[in-house]
Order: structure tokens, then sequence, then C-alpha cells
């Protein structure tokens, strides 16, 4: 049972779009895990702040290769660190900006011996101001490029406190976690809430496949000061899904592959792109 926990733990580390990782298991003392991914997301359906749907008629397009990895500095006590090392960001109409995204770095404990509670705090640390203007590919009717601003980063501090439980069957085979999460923003930026839920089964005793449901709310009913790109997140709330595959390659390697997407049939999409997110990646696993 101990060696199907182990397995099972690392599914909830896959990240994309910050996929996190959302479960109450922690690493065992010295525990490492390592994964390498590249996602691709494009559309042009643009949900307003008032969740209207409205045509850019220019598609919008984020790619990233992103590094995520756990460690257990004890039984109870793990580290993590999710690193977004390249990201591009472009629309059809403009040209390609990219760089570093936000890095987080992260604890989570495990708050009881005899059931996978934890508790995890992540601090998301800006890697620029904010600021990433990409110049159209053709220029206006003043004979003029244009600029808008698709930035990598939203340049201010989170912390995200995630509060997270699981449950894995007596098959061996199975389990379930949920999650709530409040990410404290600065910089006059509106507080997020998060929540969702996860469940999971192995198959063939090498493939697992995992079915995703997250919901983000504002706290807060007023206008914010802050606006400009959607890519700030503010005011920004949906619904997602997603179904993560992990096929085991070797002992200590895995093969992961993920799709999500967006809809709005418990929280309404406002201030976001509409569309599915592709990825790929390697985990490692010791």
């Amino acid at each position: 049972m101990k060696k199907i926990k182990s397995l099972i733990v690392v599914f909830f580390c896959f990240s994309a779009v910050c996929l996190q990782a959302q479960s109450g298991w922690t690493r065992e003392a010295k525990g490492l895990y390592l994964q390498a991914s590249a996602s691709h997301f494009s559309s042009n359906d643009y949900y307003t702040t008032e969740g209207r749907l409205a045509d850019q008629g220019s598609t919008f397009n984020t790619s990233a290769f992103l590094i995520y990895g756990e460690y257990g500095i004890s039984n109870r006590l793990t580290a993590i660190v999710d690193l977004p090392l390249v990201r591009l960001n472009s629309f059809s109409t403009t040209e390609t900006v990219g760089g570093v995204g936000n890095i987080q770095l992260g604890v989570k404990y495990r708050l009881l011996k005899n059931f996978p509670l934890s508790l995890q705090v992540a601090l998301d640390i800006p890697s620029n101001d904010g600021n990433n203007f990409a110049q159209s590919k053709n220029a206006n009717d003043f004979g003029e490029f244009d600029e808008i601003n698709l930035p990598l980063s939203d340049g201010e501090f989170n912390i995200w406190t995630t509060l997270a439980a699981s449950h894995g069957f007596k098959n061996g085979k199975s389990y379930v976690s949920a999650f709530s999460s409040v990410n404290f923003r600065t910089e006059n930026f509106s507080n997020q809430f998060q929540a969702g839920a996860e469940v999971g089964h192995l198959f063939f005793n090498k493939l697992y496949l995992i079915g995703k449901l997250k919901i983000q709310e504002r706290l807060s009913s007023e206008n914010n000061v802050q606006s400009g790109s959607f890519l700030f997140g503010e005011g920004t709330t949906f619904t997602s899904y997603g179904i993560t595959s992990m096929y085991k390659l070797t002992d200590h390697l895995n093969l992961v592959a993920q799709y999500s997407d967006y809809s709005g049939f418990l929280v309404e999409r406002k201030n976001i792109y509409d569309g599915g997110t592709f990825s790929l990646g390697v985990a490692f696993e010791l």
C-alpha cells in the first residue's frame, strides 16, 4: 500500500497553465520528483470582464516550457518549485514575445499522520514588471506599428494557501482528491479563490487516467483599479476541466500528457480566452 501511495503522489505533480500539486499526500523524506513539460494554447474566443463572448478576430497563442519539482524534506514536509523557463505569447497579428514566467516556491505540510490532509503555502515571484510589448506585424492606416502588452508576469507577488485532502481506495488503484485555495495578491489586484477535485485510476498497472475539475472566483465584488492585459488575471473567473494520462516507462520514468479546457457551467467565464491547452512531458521520480 505504501508503494501504491508513492505512485499516486506522482500524478498530483503535473503542472501546465499551472497546474499545481493539489493533494493531501506529501513526499517521503529525501524523495525526489522532477517533471519537464511543454504546453500550447490557441484561441480567438475572448470572454470580457462582463462575461460576454467577443470574437477578437485575432488568435491569441501562448506556449511554455516548464520545470516542476518536489523534494521531501521530511515525511511530512515537502519543498516545491515551479519554474516556467520559457513562455511565448503572441497574437496572429503580432510578433512573438518571450521570457521567463513567474517563479513559484512553496512548502507543503501533512497535517495528520493517519490521513492525507495537507496545507501548502507558495510564493509567486514576478520575473519582470509586467510590461512586455509585442509589435503588430503590419502598419496601421497612419503607417505606424501598434503595440500590445503581452506580459509574461503580472509584476506582483502572490501568496497561495491551499488545503487539500486525498483518499486512496482499498483496491490500490483508485483515488480521489479535493482542495481549496486562496491567492493573496498585491499591487491592488483582487484576491482569488479556487476549489477543485480529481479522481484517478490505474489501468493495466501502467497507465493512470485522471479527471480534474476546478473553479476560480474573485474575492471582491468591487471593480478593481487594476486593469490592462487579460494576462494579469484581474477579474478572471472560470470553470476548468481536464484529463491527464501518465504512462509508466520505467520504475523511475513516466510519460505525461494532458488536455484541459474551460466552461461556464459552474462559474462564468470572465476576462479569459476560452480554448483547450495541450501538454506533454516526462517525469522522473526517485
